[in-house]
């Protein structure tokens, strides 16, 4: 019987049998073990992930007895995670499932020193030293102790399409994604911001005579405010298109804690996302996701700096431009030397340089990092149990387009607003979030709400460090210092730190348990 998860409050109970009532201990898994001439089989023998009609999203395996076999799609985006053991090999698409099997807990530095910097974990890590992911397009083999692992990022050769040509040719291809993508019945639903990705879907959908049964809109955490609803509700109004708001839960330290188990201790966002998640009912319904059309076509993360560095072959030079420390001040010194800033520096830029040769090296970086390690974890995780999810930006049509345009086609960030503009002139009036050609979205104002939600964060954070079995990777009595001078102060600018400080404590709390797990099933 596997040991309890200790010490982790009333926020969200993560012990065996919370984890077990979530389903992630239900999660498909399968672990092989050869010791001389017996071979020993546990788990699910074959297993696959369903792709959209474009082949996205798709991946799997199958042991035949001899040889086991798995795969991923073009992109990667669906997260197949494996380990070699001592004596063999695991794989899951749960990471806290694999864990649980035992094995190597050890958490990898040098990984986590670029996540905690950067926000997402590049290549093929994980916060595991002996955890991998599959990569896109992977081919893994494994066979009588021998493992192999292949894959590959798709390129497209540099065209040298007009911008007008470009614009029309987007307008085209964009179409005919939606079109394949919304093939057969039911009803949809839309989470719908006030950005440009969820409105090209929207305004093609309506085109096509689909319209949504659900346009649903997130009432951020602070400090991102009520923004995206201002610009949804004008949207659906002009649609003449029902419009729900959906609200938060109010702990966003149990919010934090469950999307941390969620997205594999992978992904330093999409805690808002759970209670959308969990309003959305799977019976026939095709979910819209936008994911990556801001990174393709919208020049995200892309700025004239970073891009003259990407040309010039100065990896080093753009890691250290895209590194944070803030979250460094929380970490014991012996640790963060461990974490150390020239490891991750190091680290970051030999993935940079795998995309400087690219059309666009920026926005091939960030897609085949942050969209696919961290922004996939939604509609190829989160959103899984609604029924079919849709992602037309990732058709390849789409894909093969847009990352064969230079980047300096997207340095204004306008490309995407002007595709839009032109193929639906007739809302070209309507507001875009931080659009400088229309008149601006309010700024959020710092309300009573939002001193509440910073209190109630500090508070319960800095309980579940306190709690937490002495932590190596978080400074316990500075955590406390700082939220009662945040506290007492009511300047709460550097309170975002928290959501990070969570997610050290549970990590290195998971890691004991996975490793008290299997050494109680040794």
């Amino acid at each position: 019987m596997p040991t309890p998860l200790p010490n982790t409050i009333r926020l969200q109970p993560l012990d065996h049998a919370a984890l077990d009532d979530a389903g992630v201990l239900q999660a498909p898994c399968l672990v092989i073990e050869r010791r001389g001439a017996v071979v020993r089989v546990a788990g699910d023998l074959e297993w696959s992930a369903p792709s959209q009609p474009t082949g996205v999203g798709g991946a799997g395996w199958r042991w035949d007895g001899e040889r086991l076999h798995a795969h991923t799609d073009r992109y990667g985006f669906r997260a197949l995670f494996y380990r070699q053991l001592d004596h063999g090999i695991a794989i899951s698409p749960s990471l806290v499932r694999l864990l649980s099997t035992g094995g190597d807990t050890t958490i990898d530095d040098d990984a986590l020193g670029v996540f905690l910097r950067l926000g997402f974990f590049i290549g093929d890590d994980t916060p595991f030293r002996r955890v991998r992911v599959l990569p896109p397009a992977a081919r893994l083999d494994w066979r009588a102790g021998v493992l192999s692992v292949a894959g590959s990022y798709a390129r497209s050769e540099a065209s040298d399409m007009t911008r007008d040509a470009a614009l029309d040719a987007y307008i085209d291809t964009f179409r005919g994604a939606v079109r394949r993508a919304s093939a057969g019945d039911g009803s949809h639903v839309l989470p719908l911001s006030g950005g440009r990705d969820s409105r090209h879907i929207l305004f093609e959908l309506c085109a096509r005579g689909i319209r949504p049964s659900r346009c649903l809109t997130l009432r951020n955490y602070p400090p991102r405010g009520s923004r995206d609803i201002e610009i949804a509700a004008e949207l659906t109004h002009a649609l003449d298109l029902p419009h729900e708001i959906v609200e938060e839960y109010p702990s966003r330290a149990a919010a934090e804690l469950r999307k941390n188990v969620a997205t594999h201790f992978c992904a330093d966002e999409h805690a808002w996302f759970l209670s959308l998640a969990d309003t959305l009912d799977g019976a026939g319904v095709t979910l819209w996701d936008g994911i990556a059309g801001d990174v393709l076509s919208n020049g995200h993360r892309l700025d004239p700096k970073r891009l003259a560095l990407a040309r010039a072959g100065r990896a080093e030079d753009l890691a250290l431009s895209m590194l944070d420390e803030g979250l460094l001040r929380a970490v014991p010194r012996d640790t963060a030397q461990r974490l150390g800033r020239d490891a991750a520096v190091a680290r970051l830029a030999d993935e940079i340089r795998r995309h400087v040769d690219a059309p666009n090296p920026i926005g091939s970086f960030f897609f085949w990092n942050r969209t696919r390690r961290e922004i996939a974890l939604v509609p190829f995780g989160l959103w899984d149990r609604v029924g079919r999810v849709a992602t037309p930006y990732l058709d390849p049509r789409v894909f093969d387009l847009l990352t064969a345009l230079p980047a300096e086609m997207f340095i204004d960030r306008r490309f995407h607003a002007d595709a839009i503009r032109r193929a639906f002139p007739q809302y070209a009036h309507l507001r875009f979030d931080n659009d400088s050609a229309l008149p601006a979205v309010r700024r959020p104002e710092r309300t009573p709400a939002d001193a509440r939600h910073y209190r109630r964060l500090l508070k319960e954070s800095a309980a579940y460090v306190w709690r937490a079995p002495a932590p190596t990777y978080v400074r316990r009595a500075w955590v406390v210092a700082r939220t009662a001078y945040w506290r007492m102060k009511g300047d709460f600018s550097d309170a975002q730190v928290m959501p990070g400080v969570l997610y050290l404590a549970q990590l290195e709390t998971m890691s004991r348990w996975a490793g008290a797990n299997g050494r109680a099933g040794a």
